[in-house]
């Protein structure tokens, strides 16, 4: 009984660090206006996404930037020699489509 107690407070929380994290990067697409991203690849398997990075900027060039130094940085730290980093594009956040839908008397179509 001790045990099953144990194991669901265990889940309960490791599935909660995961919904913070979502939470976090929607709470993002809320305040800028860009998201860039970059993935983490293997140099073995090439299809095999190991991580993926996303950096959120009010301007598209310096959330390529960032994202980009982000992984590079990771590489670096955890010495991943055969890891490759791949830019994987820049994209318009919840803001912007938002902010496209609205009209200039703040009517929403």
């Amino acid at each position: 009984m001790i045990k099953k107690f144990f194991i669901s407070i265990i889940f309960l929380i490791v599935n909660s660090c995961t919904d913070i994290k979502k939470s976090q990067i929607i709470d993002n697409e809320l305040n800028f206006y860009f998201k860039g991203q970059t993935n983490l690849y293997s140099e073995d398997n090439k299809k095999k996404i190991i991580k993926k990075f996303y950096e959120f900027s009010n301007n598209e060039n310096q959330a390529r930037q960032n994202v980009k130094k982000k992984c590079i940085k990771f590489v670096e730290i955890n010495n991943l020699n055969k890891e490759n980093c791949r830019y994987m594009g820049t994209k318009p956040t919840e803001k912007v489509l938002i902010n496209i839908d609205q009209d200039f008397d703040g009517t929403i179509n």
